[in-house]
C-alpha cells in the first residue's frame, strides 16, 4: 500500500495561474492527499478544486479564510478514500479517512497558526481537543508560524519561544520526521536571504506503526515563498512506460531535421512496402531511444529543472544566491512552465480533442476527455442468449 500527502502553503489560491501548476505538480507527485494552507478562499469553491485535481473525482473539506487570512483545504481522489469531516476550529480542520478497498482508518488534520504568540497559544489548546475526539493513526500537515529550533532560522539567532513547539509535541506524543531535500521550507527577500521551517509533517506512533517505510521531504519551490512537503507512506518505486509518439517533439528544435536523417540513414533492399514497413520500424527504434533522452522526454525535462531548482534551493541554505544564479534559478521557473504547456499538447492528442485550441490552458478537460475514451472502451460484461 502506498500513501503519498502533500503539504503546502501556497499564499492564496484564487490566481489561475497558481492554480494550473498546482493541478501540474499534483500530477507529477502523484498525490492521494493533499492540504492547502492560507488558500485565501471563501464560499463555494467546488469548481476552483476540481480545476486544480484535474479530474471530476476530488472530494474536499474547507476552513474557509477570513478575508484575506487563513483558509486551509485537504483534498483527495474518492475513488480511493472516503473522507469525513472530524471537527473545524478556529486554526485546523481535521478529516477521517477509510480506504475503498483497504482496511485502514486514518485522521488527518491540516493546520494554519496564527503569527500572534497568544493566537497560537489557542492552537495548541485546540489541537489538544481535537486529539481527544478519536484513536488510531493521526498526521498533522501544519504550517505552525514557528519553528522547533533555532537552527532553523536563517539567520540563526536564539529564540526563547522556540520550546513551544517541542512541548507540544511531546504532549501528544508525536513524531517528528527528518526532513530530507532540504533544511528550510519558507523563503523572503530580494536574495531569499531569510529563511525558516514552519512547515512539517508530524505523525502519531500509531502511523509509524501501519506503514514500513515513511519519508518526509521538501519538494522544489516554484513560483512561492513556502516549499511544497511530501509525506511518502509504503512503497514506492518507478513503473513501466511504453512507446507512443508525441505531439509536442514537432515542437523541439532540430527535430525533423533529426527525422529526415534517420530516414536517410535506414537503407533496405526489396519491394516497396517491404522497405517502407522496414523503414518505419527502423525510425521507430530511433525515436524509442531517443524518447529516453532529455530532451525527448518530458517527465525528465520536468525532473531535471525541479532538480536544478533544488540545488539552488540547497545552495541558498548554506549562502546567498549570486545575480547570476538568480538569473539561472528565475529562467528555470520560466522553463517549467513552458513544460507544463507541453503537458497540455500531450493530454490534448490522447484525448483526441482536435477542436480545441492548445493555448487555452484545457488540461483538465484533456485529461477527462481521454479518461472517458478509456471507460468507453472497456467491456464489463458480455450477455450470450440472455446469460452474463
Amino acid at each position: 500500500m502506498n500513501l503519498n500527502i502533500v503539504s503546502w502553503n501556497v499564499r492564496g489560491l484564487n490566481c489561475g495561474r497558481k492554480r494550473s501548476i498546482i493541478r501540474n505538480m499534483i500530477r507529477t507527485w502523484k498525490a492521494d492527499v493533499v492540504c492547502f494552507q492560507e488558500t485565501k478562499m471563501e464560499g463555494e469553491i467546488a469548481n476552483k478544486v476540481k480545476e486544480i485535481w484535474g479530474s471530476r473525482w476530488p472530494d474536499y473539506v474547507q476552513l474557509e479564510a477570513s478575508g484575506t487570512r487563513g483558509g486551509i483545504v485537504i483534498m483527495w481522489d474518492k475513488r480511493r478514500w472516503d473522507g469525513e469531516v472530524s471537527s473545524v476550529g478556529a486554526y485546523s480542520v481535521s478529516c477521517c479517512f477509510s480506504g475503498k478497498n483497504l482496511d485502514l482508518k486514518w485522521h488527518l488534520t491540516g493546520i494554519y497558526a496564527p503569527n500572534d504568540r497568544a493566537e497560537r497559544e489557542e492552537t495548541w489548546w485546540e489541537l489538544g481537543a481535537v486529539r481527544g475526539l478519536f484513536t488510531g493513526p493521526w498526521v498533522l500537515c501544519e504550517d505552525f508560524n514557528t519553528v522547533r529550533y533555532p537552527s532553523e532560522n536563517l539567520p540563526c539567532n536564539r529564540i526563547s519561544r522556540a520550546t513551544e513547539l517541542s512541548e507540544f509535541i511531546e504532549d501528544m506524543e508525536l513524531m517528528d520526521l527528518d526532513l530530507a531535500g532540504g533544511e528550510f521550507t519558507w523563503r523572503r527577500g530580494d536574495r531569499h536571504s531569510t529563511a525558516a521551517r514552519p512547515d512539517r509533517f508530524l505523525i502519531s506512533e500509531e502511523w509509524d506503526s501501519n506503514f514500513r517505510n515513511i519519508k518526509q521531504s521538501v519538494l522544489p519551490r516554484i513560483v512561492f515563498d513556502h516549499s511544497p512537503l511530501m509525506l511518502q507512506c509504503g512503497e514506492w518505486g518507478t513503473t513501466k512506460s511504453y512507446f507512443k509518439f508525441e505531439n509536442w517533439w514537432l515542437t523541439t528544435d532540430g527535430f525533423n531535421d533529426r527525422v529526415k536523417t534517420w530516414w536517410e540513414s535506414s537503407q533496405f533492399h526489396g519491394k516497396p512496402d517491404f522497405v517502407l514497413v522496414a523503414k518505419l520500424r527502423a525510425l521507430k527504434a530511433k525515436l524509442k531511444e531517443w524518447s529516453k533522452t532529455s530532451q525527448g522526454n518530458l517527465s525528465q525535462q520536468k525532473q531535471l529543472v525541479l532538480s536544478q531548482l533544488a540545488e539552488f534551493e540547497m545552495i541558498q541554505d548554506q549562502r546567498i544566491l549570486e545575480e547570476g544564479e538568480i538569473a539561472s534559478k528565475l529562467a528555470l521557473t520560466t522553463e517549467f512552465e513552458e513544460t507544463i504547456k507541453k503537458e497540455e499538447t500531450t493530454w490534448r492528442q490522447r484525448s483526441r480533442a482536435v477542436w480545441l485550441k492548445q493555448g487555452d490552458r484545457n488540461t483538465s478537460f484533456f485529461h477527462k476527455t481521454a479518461n472517458a475514451h478509456r471507460r468507453v472502451n472497456t467491456i464489463d460484461k458480455i450477455k450470450v442468449t440472455e446469460e452474463l
